[in-house]
């Protein structure tokens, strides 16, 4: 047994090596990189496969429409992260105890700070924004009769964080409005939550989405958290998808407590998110895991990444915004991927035979869109999470892959534009989902047969946004 741990530890390491040589061959050295936030400008020329398959370590030939799950680390960035692990492990304890990763940590706050227009002394790194959701609902103080506002298009892990936080409080009550469609404007959005806010006396606490992960809704943060303020409730809004997607002002939005990843629209290495605070609940908010830094004096300092957990990804922040900027930053990126995130919706929802999801485009997200499937799916699978993961399962197989998702008693596909995608990628998305609507046996209710192999794969539902 010994000796076969040994072999596959010697098989990983050898792997990490080779992944590692062929990332410093295709920018032939190191120095290239090394050390350098700035990058030359990369034209929207490059823009698509092209770009995909020159800067990203994708399989060949796979069709990737899912940013919004799992975001894309470019090559580039996963060199500058090699790069600080190499020197975090040439010296441990100036890393560690003589304060190299203290710097560096500090470098990487206030260059998202200027990126999302906020305080550095009220940005925090954490690891994902249901991290970020958790920690500004553990610095909570709840009592009996305290109530927490989400809704039907709030994220199941952070669903789960309420869940939790009641278990421990169980005088505290979860009010979960739905949030209808069709809707036709922001003061449709904004009347659903006054009115929840209204008939709901007690509400402490309100989780909001800046962009729904399920359904890909904008959601006009800005006016409610105005709306809950004046009603005395705390405003956590769970950013997941807004940086890099979209342009953010966080002192402006004044939340009290804002989370967002930047490992999904902002090319950081997994798992690296934000998290603002208030600096009236600076005293308040500390870390979920309770370490040497706990108790120090200042929001900042706490958050610093405790004792030997690898923050490489936080460190490499500088670079994954530097290769957002070289691909012209929102400026360009913003435009070109909203103009083709619509394209690709109207050319899938005219070939399927469907509508896309009801809302104004004020209303939808920038770089994602909703579909729904064709009515074969929807008759033959109940739009529940399990049956979605089955349909992910064999798109995936054949070599695409976009996201689906149970949402308003539909399944729906929920399409991510981003760089290296064009339209071509969604022509062959387009093309495979129709090859499985060819393959649903229609008297089969209970959805598409697996076979044993894919069947042992799939113990629970995919849970990423």
């Amino acid at each position: 047994s010994n000796s076969k741990d040994t072999v596959l530890i010697a098989l990983i390491a050898a792997g990490v090596a080779v992944f590692a040589t062929e990332v410093l061959r295709r920018f032939n050295t190191s120095d290239k990189l090394k050390g350098k936030k700035k990058l030359a400008p990369i034209p929207e020329s490059m823009f698509g496969r092209k770009l995909l398959e020159e800067e990203f370590a994708v399989k060949p030939n796979y069709i990737y429409g899912n940013c919004g799950s799992f975001g894309h680390v470019p090559q580039r960035v996963i060199l500058a992260q090699l790069e600080l692990i190499k020197e975090r492990e040439s010296d441990p304890e100036g890393w560690y105890r003589f304060g190299r990763e203290y710097s560096l940590y500090f470098d990487a706050i206030r260059e998202l700070a200027d990126f999302v227009k906020s305080d550095p002394t009220n940005l925090v790194l954490v690891e994902n924004a249901s991290t970020g959701t958790n920690t500004a609902l553990r610095s909570i103080e709840f009592a009996d009769g305290d109530k927490i506002l989400v809704n039907s298009h709030t994220y199941g892990a952070v669903l789960k964080n309420v869940k939790a936080v009641r278990s421990e409080f169980p005088g505290v009550e979860e009010v979960n409005f739905d949030l209808q469609v069709p809707l036709n404007s922001k003061a449709d959005v904004i009347k659903q939550f006054e009115t929840a806010i209204n008939e709901n006396k007690g509400i402490k606490v309100a989780i909001i989405d800046h962009i729904t992960s399920p359904s890909a809704l904008l959601l006009p943060v800005k006016e409610l958290i105005e709306v809950c303020h004046k009603n005395g409730i705390i405003a956590i809004i769970d950013g997941a998808h807004a940086p890099g997607h979209i342009p953010l002002n966080l002192e402006e939005l004044n939340a009290d407590y804002y989370t967002g990843n930047i490992h999904k629209w902002l090319f950081a290495p997994r798992g690296c998110a934000l998290l603002w605070v208030h600096p009236k609940h600076h005293d308040v908010t500390r870390p979920i895991l309770v370490s040497h830094n706990h108790m120090l004096d200042t929001l900042e300092k706490r958050f610093v990444p405790s004792a030997t957990r690898d923050s490489t990804a936080y460190l490499a922040v500088p670079s994954a915004i530097a290769f957002h900027k070289a691909l012209g930053g929102l400026d360009v990126l913003l435009e070109r991927n909203r103009q083709l995130a619509n394209a690709a919706a109207e050319m899938l929802a005219e070939a399927w035979g469907v509508e896309r999801y009801p809302v104004p485009e004020s209303l939808r997200s920038p770089n994602m869109a909703l579909i729904a499937l064709p009515p074969i799916f929807q008759d033959n699978f109940p739009p529940e999470e399990r049956e979605c993961t089955k349909l992910m399962k064999r798109l995936h197989d054949k070599g695409s892959f976009i996201s689906f998702n149970p949402v308003s008693g539909k399944i729906w596909a929920r399409i991510s534009v981003h760089a290296w995608n064009s339209m071509e990628d969604f022509f062959e998305i387009r093309d495979k989902v129709l090859e499985m609507a060819n393959e649903v046996p229609s008297d089969c209710p209970d959805g598409l047969p697996l076979n044993a192999q894919t069947a042992r794969t799939i113990t629970s539902p995919l849970v990423a946004k």
